[in-house]
Protein backbone atom coordinates (compact mmCIF):
# COMPACT_ATOMS: atom_id res chain seq x y z
CA UNK A 1 0.00 0.00 0.00
CA UNK A 2 1.11 3.58 -0.55
CA UNK A 3 1.86 5.61 2.38
CA UNK A 4 -1.14 7.66 3.66
CA UNK A 5 0.27 11.18 2.85
CA UNK A 6 -0.33 9.90 -0.87
CA UNK A 7 -3.40 8.67 -0.32
CA UNK A 8 -4.00 12.10 1.54
CA UNK A 9 -2.67 13.90 -2.01
CA UNK A 10 -4.44 11.95 -4.01
CA UNK A 11 -7.99 12.12 -2.64
CA UNK A 12 -7.66 15.91 -2.37
CA UNK A 13 -6.37 16.21 -5.97
CA UNK A 14 -9.64 13.89 -7.07
CA UNK A 15 -12.29 16.39 -5.07
CA UNK A 16 -10.30 19.27 -6.93
CA UNK A 17 -11.49 18.15 -9.90
CA UNK A 18 -14.76 17.53 -8.69
CA UNK A 19 -14.59 21.59 -7.42
CA UNK A 20 -13.75 22.61 -11.25
CA UNK A 21 -16.12 20.25 -12.52
CA UNK A 22 -19.28 21.39 -10.33
CA UNK A 23 -18.26 24.82 -9.50
CA UNK A 24 -17.13 26.60 -6.78
CA UNK A 25 -20.86 28.04 -5.96
CA UNK A 26 -22.12 24.26 -5.46
CA UNK A 27 -18.80 23.28 -3.71
CA UNK A 28 -18.77 26.11 -1.35
CA UNK A 29 -22.24 24.28 0.06
CA UNK A 30 -20.55 21.19 0.93
CA UNK A 31 -17.81 23.23 2.32
CA UNK A 32 -20.52 24.51 4.68
CA UNK A 33 -21.73 21.26 5.34
CA UNK A 34 -17.89 19.60 6.01
CA UNK A 35 -17.50 21.97 8.33
CA UNK A 36 -20.83 21.64 10.44
CA UNK A 37 -19.69 17.96 10.63
CA UNK A 38 -16.59 19.03 12.09
CA UNK A 39 -17.87 21.22 14.52
CA UNK A 40 -20.04 18.47 15.26
CA UNK A 41 -17.63 16.01 15.65
CA UNK A 42 -15.11 17.92 17.84
CA UNK A 43 -17.87 19.33 20.27
CA UNK A 44 -19.58 15.81 20.78
CA UNK A 45 -16.77 13.34 20.00
CA UNK A 46 -16.73 12.80 23.82
CA UNK A 47 -20.69 11.82 23.87
CA UNK A 48 -20.27 9.44 20.61
CA UNK A 49 -17.50 7.85 22.16
CA UNK A 50 -18.40 7.07 25.32
CA UNK A 51 -21.75 5.78 23.73
CA UNK A 52 -20.03 3.51 21.07
CA UNK A 53 -17.19 1.78 23.97
CA UNK A 54 -21.20 1.15 25.51
CA UNK A 55 -22.64 -0.23 22.50
CA UNK A 56 -19.61 -2.25 21.71
CA UNK A 57 -19.22 -3.54 25.08
CA UNK A 58 -22.56 -4.99 24.58
CA UNK A 59 -22.12 -6.38 21.42
CA UNK A 60 -19.13 -7.86 22.57
CA UNK A 61 -20.02 -11.20 21.68
CA UNK A 62 -21.85 -10.45 18.24
CA UNK A 63 -19.15 -7.97 16.55
CA UNK A 64 -16.17 -10.05 15.29
CA UNK A 65 -13.82 -7.10 15.07
CA UNK A 66 -10.36 -7.24 16.09
CA UNK A 67 -10.70 -4.78 18.65
CA UNK A 68 -13.38 -1.76 19.82
CA UNK A 69 -10.94 1.06 18.22
CA UNK A 70 -11.53 -1.10 14.99
CA UNK A 71 -15.30 -0.42 15.35
CA UNK A 72 -15.33 3.71 16.33
CA UNK A 73 -12.99 4.11 13.89
CA UNK A 74 -15.34 2.08 11.40
CA UNK A 75 -18.11 4.41 12.28
CA UNK A 76 -16.40 7.64 12.19
CA UNK A 77 -15.66 6.71 8.76
CA UNK A 78 -19.05 5.69 7.97
CA UNK A 79 -20.04 8.99 9.48
CA UNK A 80 -17.26 11.05 7.33
CA UNK A 81 -18.04 9.37 4.06
CA UNK A 82 -21.67 9.29 4.61
CA UNK A 83 -22.10 13.10 5.55
CA UNK A 84 -19.76 13.92 2.19
CA UNK A 85 -22.01 11.67 0.24
CA UNK A 86 -25.12 13.01 0.93
CA UNK A 87 -23.69 16.83 0.80
CA UNK A 88 -22.56 15.68 -3.11
CA UNK A 89 -25.60 13.40 -3.89
CA UNK A 90 -29.05 15.45 -5.30
CA UNK A 91 -30.31 18.90 -4.80
CA UNK A 92 -27.23 20.35 -2.89
CA UNK A 93 -26.90 23.77 -0.95
CA UNK A 94 -25.52 26.23 -3.86
CA UNK A 95 -24.69 28.97 -2.86
CA UNK A 96 -26.74 31.99 -4.99
CA UNK A 97 -24.59 34.20 -7.19
CA UNK A 98 -23.77 34.45 -10.87
CA UNK A 99 -20.91 31.51 -11.85
CA UNK A 100 -17.93 32.82 -13.03
CA UNK A 101 -16.48 32.27 -16.06
CA UNK A 102 -12.76 32.01 -17.45
CA UNK A 103 -9.97 31.74 -14.87
CA UNK A 104 -12.02 32.75 -11.98
CA UNK A 105 -14.18 29.74 -12.66
CA UNK A 106 -11.36 27.50 -12.97
CA UNK A 107 -9.54 28.80 -9.66
CA UNK A 108 -12.75 29.37 -7.55
CA UNK A 109 -13.63 25.16 -8.55
CA UNK A 110 -9.92 24.57 -7.67
CA UNK A 111 -9.50 25.69 -4.64
CA UNK A 112 -13.46 25.16 -3.34
CA UNK A 113 -12.56 21.36 -4.46
CA UNK A 114 -9.13 21.19 -2.91
CA UNK A 115 -10.55 22.54 0.66
CA UNK A 116 -13.41 20.02 0.61
CA UNK A 117 -10.81 17.30 0.06
CA UNK A 118 -8.29 18.72 2.48
CA UNK A 119 -11.42 18.62 4.71
CA UNK A 120 -12.84 15.00 4.04
CA UNK A 121 -9.49 13.38 3.38
CA UNK A 122 -7.65 14.89 6.76
CA UNK A 123 -10.42 13.80 8.87
CA UNK A 124 -10.49 10.27 7.67
CA UNK A 125 -6.65 10.77 8.48
CA UNK A 126 -7.08 12.14 11.95
CA UNK A 127 -9.61 9.41 13.16
CA UNK A 128 -7.18 6.88 11.75
CA UNK A 129 -4.37 8.12 13.46
CA UNK A 130 -6.50 8.43 16.49
CA UNK A 131 -8.03 4.77 16.82
CA UNK A 132 -3.80 3.80 15.77
CA UNK A 133 -4.60 2.97 12.54
CA UNK A 134 -6.79 -0.26 13.29
CA UNK A 135 -8.26 -0.81 9.91
CA UNK A 136 -5.21 -2.94 8.65
CA UNK A 137 -7.43 -3.29 5.66
CA UNK A 138 -5.57 0.00 4.26
CA UNK A 139 -2.07 -1.53 5.41
CA UNK A 140 -1.09 1.53 7.38
CA UNK A 141 0.58 0.67 10.73
CA UNK A 142 1.45 4.02 12.95
CA UNK A 143 4.92 2.57 13.34
CA UNK A 144 5.56 3.13 9.70
CA UNK A 145 4.77 6.23 9.34
CA UNK A 146 7.27 8.94 7.23
CA UNK A 147 8.48 12.02 8.95
CA UNK A 148 6.52 13.79 6.18
CA UNK A 149 3.25 12.13 7.38
CA UNK A 150 4.15 12.65 10.81
CA UNK A 151 4.80 16.26 10.38
CA UNK A 152 1.10 16.61 8.82
CA UNK A 153 -0.74 15.03 11.37
CA UNK A 154 -0.46 18.61 13.07
CA UNK A 155 -2.11 19.99 10.01
CA UNK A 156 -5.19 17.94 9.71
CA UNK A 157 -8.49 19.90 9.94
CA UNK A 158 -9.28 18.71 13.70
CA UNK A 159 -6.49 19.53 14.58
CA UNK A 160 -5.74 22.55 12.54
CA UNK A 161 -9.28 23.65 12.95
CA UNK A 162 -10.67 22.53 16.28
CA UNK A 163 -8.62 24.16 18.95
CA UNK A 164 -10.27 26.94 20.99
CA UNK A 165 -9.47 30.52 19.57
CA UNK A 166 -11.88 32.97 20.88
CA UNK A 167 -14.36 32.56 24.00
CA UNK A 168 -13.23 29.15 24.10
CA UNK A 169 -14.96 27.79 21.05
CA UNK A 170 -12.96 26.41 18.13
CA UNK A 171 -11.76 28.29 14.45
CA UNK A 172 -14.71 25.72 13.01
CA UNK A 173 -17.85 27.71 14.59
CA UNK A 174 -16.55 30.59 13.43
CA UNK A 175 -15.84 29.75 9.77
CA UNK A 176 -19.00 27.70 9.78
CA UNK A 177 -21.16 30.61 10.58
CA UNK A 178 -19.33 32.98 8.42
CA UNK A 179 -20.19 30.45 5.49
CA UNK A 180 -23.99 30.11 6.91
CA UNK A 181 -24.56 33.59 6.90
CA UNK A 182 -23.52 34.32 3.40
CA UNK A 183 -25.56 31.50 2.19
CA UNK A 184 -28.42 33.45 4.10
CA UNK A 185 -27.30 36.51 3.10
CA UNK A 186 -27.01 35.87 -0.55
Amino acid sequence: MAPIEILFGVLVFVFALIGLARGFLRELGVTLVLMFLLYFLTRFEPILTTGLARAVSIGEGVVTMRSEDEVKAWIYLFIIIGSTFVAYEGETLAFGGQPLRGAQAFIMGLLTGTLNGYLVAGTIWFYLDRFGYPIRFFGFRPTELSPVAQGMIRFLPITFLGGPVLLGQSLLLYLTGLLFLARVIR
